[in-house]
């Protein structure tokens, strides 16, 4: 019997792996005092600091109700973490803008998360750092095209409204 994995095999090993990955982040987030930050927040936090956006494409982009989102901005706001300001191209709209406070908030949370990453990956071999160095890019790209084809369709449903 062969020790090559198949697609189903690395499918419920991925399966199995990120929800066990995120807990225990939000785990360590907790442990070190930060417990009203949630991975969600960090990466809207991350999102909009790339580049401001509106509550509907967030919510569009996360796969989530925009009241979902609209209770989520509103904890951030009320933090200091983002602000909303006019959408000079919309009025209507509102941007959805991360502050310095959000920046220092992303930034410290992204080298606690990477920190604890490092401790927890401390026994990995050369050889699973290696595998990973293949997988891990490839699987970056094809969520990548999945995100640009899954947005694409949305543009054209909308279209043809």
């Amino acid at each position: 019997m062969s020790n090559t994995w198949s697609i189903d095999t690395l499918s419920e090993e991925l399966v199995k792996a990120f929800p066990m990955l995120g807990r225990q982040i939000a785990a360590h987030l907790r442990a070190t005092g930060d417990e009203e930050t949630t991975l969600m927040q960090v990466g809207v936090l991350n999102q909009i600091k790339e580049r401001s956006t509106t509550a509907s494409e967030l919510a569009k982009m996360r796969r989530v109700s925009l009241q979902s989102v609209s209770v989520l901005v509103q904890g951030m706001v009320e933090r200091g973490w983002i602000i909303r300001a006019p959408d000079p191209t919309d009025r209507r709209q509102f941007l959805l803008q991360i502050t310095p406070e959000g920046v220092a908030k992303a930034d410290t949370t992204h080298n606690q998360i990477v920190g604890f990453l490092m401790e927890l990956l401390a026994d990995v071999t050369e050889e699973e750092i290696a595998a990973a160095q293949i997988f891990l890019p490839a699987l970056r790209r094809m969520l990548t095209q999945h995100m640009a084809i899954d947005s694409q369709g949305e543009q054209e449903e909308q279209t043809q409204l």
